[in-house]
């Protein structure tokens, strides 16, 4: 089974947000309500999508 997880730290925010899901599509979303309310980013543009995109991680179990 295959896990994908993010943490804000490894785009480069001093913060302890993670969040997993069983599928990568479903990261985006819950990323950019965080994004919004804890760093005040209201658009992300393209640069930041790539980067976060990078840092989401695949977890085997």
């Amino acid at each position: 089974m295959v896990k994908y997880l993010y943490r804000c730290r490894d785009i480069g925010y001093d913060c302890s947000f993670e969040f997993e899901a069983a599928e990568k599509k479903d990261l985006m979303p819950r990323i950019r309500i965080h994004t919004r309310y804890a760093h005040q980013v209201f658009e992300m543009n393209d640069d930041m999508i790539r980067k976060i995109e990078a840092a989401i991680k695949e977890i085997k179990e």
